[in-house]
């Protein structure tokens, strides 16, 4: 049952981001959670930008996959200069050879959150630059405004779950 339970929260996530459904079955905006400079975040979700490959500064780093083992990462945030809502996607996979238990083991890993192995983008390019893991870049350009929690939580949006599968050994 719990497979089937974090298969359908996969799909859900997934589902999100890809199809482009910026607004929710009430209504609403689809919203989620995510990590910036070691503090949660949330934005609204309005889909894959078609025919984009890239655009501005502003990357989001998706951890084994979109939203498989925790929130999304992003680089920057409303008044830094970078911020855009159009976010370059970045997928971050362990490296070759390299397992959880080494990442766990680097000075990258959050250390304010037990349920995000990181929750900074510095810290991901850290572990980059350390080879223990890989990013790669598809192309891909989502729209995603940051909002306020008050705004995530607001009535008629859909906040998608923050319950993520457990890490695997590599990712």
């Amino acid at each position: 049952m719990k497979r089937k339970t974090l298969l359908v929260t996969l799909i859900t996530a997934l589902a999100a981001v890809c199809v482009a459904a910026p607004v929710s079955a009430r209504g609403g905006a689809t919203t989620a959670n995510g990590w910036y400079e070691e503090e949660e975040i949330y934005y609204i979700l309005h889909g894959v930008e078609e025919g984009v490959t890239e655009r501005g500064e502003n990357d989001l780093y998706l951890i084994g996959g979109d939203r498989v083992f925790q929130a999304n990462v992003t680089e920057f945030i409303p008044g830094e200069r970078g911020y855009s809502p159009h976010w370059n996607v970045n997928v971050v996979h362990s490296a070759e050879g390299v397992t959880l238990d080494d990442i766990l083991e680097s000075p990258y890993v959050s250390t304010h959150y037990p349920e995000a192995l990181f929750d900074d983008a510095e810290d991901i390019l850290g572990a980059l630059a350390d080879g223990l893991v890989t990013i790669d870049r598809p192309g891909v350009v989502v729209l995603c405004p940051i909002i306020s929690e008050k705004g995530a939580e607001a009535p008629g949006n859909t906040e998608l779950p923050e319950e993520f599968e457990d890490f695997a050994d590599v990712f």
